[in-house]
């Protein structure tokens, strides 16, 4: 009867435990102003993607309100305000009380309109970009952990690289606050590659590379310095970049967690004509996923997991310089 009741209470803190970190839709608008004068298009649009997901997040989750050394969250639809310890990610400059897990829908509608100009005696055509958008998010719940990471070119400079050309070697700057573990994905929406671990991780380490609180490393570098195992002959991967097209777009995930995962199902890339084409023929590819494999992977862990953090960095690649 014992081994029951431990069982039904098993059972219940699961349940607890999914609903805590459920993930649910969540939908926003947003209107802004676009100026031709001195922004694109493009940018307009960003800033009205950017508000909708903070105007969705605030519907759902509630809006802070800062007052002296106390935080509190009010419900927009009640008034009711309660104080709360919870930290907050920002967004569009703004602090938000949840998680974005996936865009799942977004559209843009443009209007103009004659409205008068302060200074000016008639009315000018003003254009605004309306954005909708549907989210998959999650209710910030705990603190969490600040990471330090951003790409590199050249390991000699520590400083943050988002642009690469065609030829250009691959490096990755990282640290945490705490002990934990890493992996890294570069998803060119087709497959994501498995970046980190490496190929031949030691015994015990397949999962995820182990890292330590405060250490500063740098990754995908075979330099003795960058060599973080007990084994002076650790062979690291090293990546050197290609383009598929003129200036191909990547999404870069860095994930960290206090406790290795259970990384998606992996398999040799078989596109071998690719490192023929830049005459590496005795070069091998990183193991891959599919995108969408991978994207569902990342949602079910951040379903499961509260020790996650992701970052999402996007990097381009051009073919010319």
């Amino acid at each position: 009867m014992r081994t029951l009741s431990f069982l039904i209470f098993m059972l219940i803190a699961s349940a607890v435990l999914a609903q805590e970190n459920a993930l649910i839709k969540i939908q926003g608008k947003a209107l802004v102003q676009w100026y031709p004068d001195v922004e694109s298009k493009t940018e307009a649009k960003n800033r009205a993607l950017q508000q909708a997901k903070v105007n969705a997040l605030q519907d759902a989750f509630g809006t802070l309100i800062m007052q002296g050394n106390t935080i509190y969250i009010e419900n927009k639809k009640t008034g009711e305000k309660v104080e709360t310890n919870t930290v907050f990610k920002m967004i569009g400059n703004t602090a938000v009380k949840g998680e974005i897990i996936k865009v799942l829908k977004e559209e843009y509608k443009e209007t103009e309109k004659k409205e008068r100009i302060p200074g000016q005696k008639k009315k000018q055509k003003v254009t605004y970009i309306e954005c909708s958008v549907q989210l998959l998010a999650k209710e910030l719940k705990n603190t969490k952990i600040q990471i330090e990471t951003f790409p590199l070119k050249d390991t000699k400079i520590i400083r943050p690289v988002t642009d690469f050309y065609k030829g250009d070697d691959f490096f990755l700057y990282f640290r945490s606050p705490v002990n934990g573990y890493l992996t890294v994905y570069l998803d060119d929406n087709d497959n994501a590659q498995c970046l980190l671990p490496y190929r031949s991780m030691p015994e015990g380490l397949e999962e995820a590379m182990p890292i330590k609180a405060d250490k500063e490393y740098v990754f995908f570098s075979d330099k003795p310095e960058f060599n973080y195992f007990d084994d002076d002959f650790f062979k690291e991967d090293t990546y050197e970049l290609y383009a598929n097209s003129e200036k191909d777009i990547n999404r870069l995930y860095v994930i960290f967690s206090k406790k290795p995962l259970n990384k998606p199902i992996l398999k040799d890339d078989e596109h071998k004509e690719v490192l023929l084409d830049l005459g590496k023929e005795n070069y091998s590819l990183p193991r891959i996923v599919p995108s969408n494999d991978f994207q569902e992977w990342l949602i079910k862990i951040q379903q499961i997991r509260d020790d996650l953090v992701i970052k999402t960095i996007m990097i381009s690649i051009e073919k010319n310089e």
